[in-house]
C-alpha cells in the first residue's frame, strides 16, 4: 500500500529547489534587467532604439540556435554539466560587457556571450530535470521552478537601476557576473538526471511493483494529465499534427513578452513616468507573475493544460490592451496585476503540456528544435517595435497588432489536442 508518511524529503524537491535560486539570479539578471541598462547605453553612445533593441533580439537567434544543442546535449549527457557550462559563460559574458565601446561589441558580448549561458543554464535543461523527476505532480514542481524568474524579476531591476545610479552601467554589469558566478555553477551540482540513477522513482512513489491495482488508481485520480502508451522519440514528435499545432500558438503569442521585456520600461517612462518607477512597476508585474505561476502550475495537474494556457493568452491580450491606453500610474499598475497574472500562468503549463503530449524521455531534444521556430517571432518583436517607434513616436500600432496577435494564438491553441504516439 502506498505510504503516508516520508521519512526523508524526496530528492526531486531538492532539484526543484536549485533550479528555482539558478532561475532567480539567472533571469533576475540576466533577462528582466536588460530594460534597466537600456536607456544608459542609449544615452551614453547615442544609439536608437531599434539598435539596442537588436541586441536582445540577436540573443534570441542564438538561442534558437543553441536550443537543439543544449537539448541534445542535455538528453546525451544530463542536465549538470550543460547547467554549469552556461552558469560560466553567463557570468562571463557579464563581465565582458565592461569593455564595451561599440554595437559591434555590444552585439557580441550580450548577443552571443549572454545568450549562450542563458539558454545553456536556465529553463531547457532544468525544466528537463524536473520532467525527467516528476509526473504526476509535474506542473506544480515546475511552477515552482519558474517562481524563482518571477521572484528574480521583480528583485534586481530595482537593484540594478540603484546600482546604476552609483556605480555606472559599466561596473554594475561586473559586479553581476561574479554574483552568476558565485550562484550557478556551485547549485548545479546538485541536480541529478534521473530519479532512476539514485534508486528512486518520479514523484517519490514506491515501485509500481510495490503497489496494489487501487493504489495505482489513487496515484493517478483527479489528474488531467493524458497517459501515454509511451513516450514519443524526436522523430514521431515532428511528425504529429499536435507539435506543429503547437508551434504555431507558441509562435503566435511568443512575440508580446520580448516585446514587453525591451520596450516596457522605455513606453512607461513615455508616459512621464520617472525610470525608478517604471522599473519597479515592471518589477511589480514579474512578482505578480508568480501569482499566475503557482495558481496556474497546481490547476494544471488537475485541469486541462491547454485550457489554462488559453486563459492566459486572453490575460495577456486584455493587460496590452490596457497598457496602449494608459494615461496615469493605475492604469500602468492594472496591466502589471493582469499581464503578470497572464504571462505567469502561461510559464509552467506551457513545458508541462509538452511533456504530457510527448513524455519525458526526449523532452529536451522537442523543446530545443521547438525553439528557433519560436524564436523568428522573439527575434523579429522588439527590433519591428523599435522601429515602430523610431518612425512614429509611439508604440500604439505595436500594441493593436499584439492584441490581434494573442486572439489567433488563442484560436489554434483550441485545436492542439493530445494524441497517443504511432505503433513502433
Amino acid at each position: 500500500m502506498i505510504e503516508t508518511r516520508k521519512r526523508h524529503i524526496f530528492y526531486g524537491w531538492w532539484i526543484v529547489l536549485a533550479s528555482t535560486v539558478i532561475c532567480t539570479f539567472g533571469f533576475g539578471i540576466g533577462l528582466y534587467s536588460f530594460g534597466v541598462f537600456f536607456k544608459p547605453m542609449m544615452g551614453e553612445f547615442g544609439w536608437s532604439r531599434a539598435l539596442t533593441a537588436a541586441a536582445f533580439s540577436m540573443r534570441r537567434i542564438e538561442g534558437g540556435i543553441v536550443s537543439p544543442i543544449v537539448g541534445w546535449a542535455t538528453d546525451k549527457y544530463g542536465p549538470r554539466p550543460v547547467i554549469f557550462t552556461g552558469g560560466v559563460l553567463l557570468g562571463l559574458g557579464f563581465i565582458l560587457m565592461y569593455t564595451v565601446n561599440s554595437l559591434i561589441l555590444f552585439y557580441l558580448f550580450y548577443g552571443v556571450v549572454i545568450s549562450m549561458g542563458m539558454s545553456t543554464c536556465l529553463y531547457l535543461p532544468n525544466m528537463a530535470a524536473i520532467s525527467n523527476w516528476f509526473v504526476r505532480k509535474n506542473t506544480r514542481a515546475i511552477s515552482l521552478l519558474t517562481v524563482g524568474a518571477g521572484i528574480g524579476g521583480f528583485v534586481f531591476p530595482p537593484l540594478l537601476t540603484l546600482l546604476i545610479d552609483r556605480v555606472g552601467w559599466r561596473w554594475s554589469f561586473v559586479l553581476a557576473g561574479i554574483l552568476l558566478w558565485l550562484i550557478i555553477p556551485p547549485l548545479s551540482l546538485v541536480i541529478r538526471r534521473r530519479p532512476e540513477d539514485m534508486g528512486l522513482t518520479a514523484d517519490g512513489d514506491p515501485p509500481e511493483s510495490d503497489l496494489s491495482d487501487r493504489d495505482l488508481l489513487r496515484l493517478n485520480v483527479s489528474t488531467s494529465t493524458h497517459v501515454l502508451s509511451r513516450d514519443y522519440t524526436l522523430k514521431e514528435a515532428l511528425g504529429s499534427r499536435t507539435f506543429w499545432i503547437l508551434i504555431v500558438s507558441f509562435f503566435l503569442a511568443g512575440m508580446n513578452h520580448p516585446i514587453m521585456i525591451v520596450h516596457a520600461v522605455a513606453a512607461i517612462t513615455d508616459l512621464g513616468i520617472s525610470p525608478g518607477s517604471a522599473a519597479y512597476v515592471f518589477g511589480f508585474m514579474v512578482l505578480i507573475s508568480i501569482v499566475g505561476r503557482l495558481s496556474f502550475g497546481w490547476l494544471g495537474d488537475f485541469v486541462s493544460k491547454r485550457y489554462l494556457i488559453i486563459i492566459t493568452y486572453v490575460l495577456q491580450g486584455a493587460a496590452i490592451y490596457v497598457l496602449m491606453n494608459s494615461s496615469s500610474m493605475s492604469h500602468v499598475y492594472l496591466w502589471a496585476i493582469i499581464y503578470g497574472v497572464g504571462f505567469g500562468g502561461g510559464v509552467p503549463v506551457r513545458p508541462a503540456l509538452r511533456a504530457e503530449y510527448f513524455g519525458r524521455s526526449a523532452f529536451a531534444k522537442i523543446g530545443g528544435i521547438m525553439s528557433p521556430i519560436i524564436m523568428i517571432g522573439s527575434f523579429s518583436g522588439p527590433i519591428v517595435a523599435g522601429y515602430v517607434f523610431d518612425q512614429t513616436g509611439s508604440y500604439r500600432i505595436v500594441f493593436q497588432a499584439l492584441v490581434v496577435l494573442q486572439v489567433l494564438a488563442t484560436v489554434v491553441m483550441y485545436f492542439a489536442r493530445p494524441a497517443n504516439p504511432p505503433e513502433p
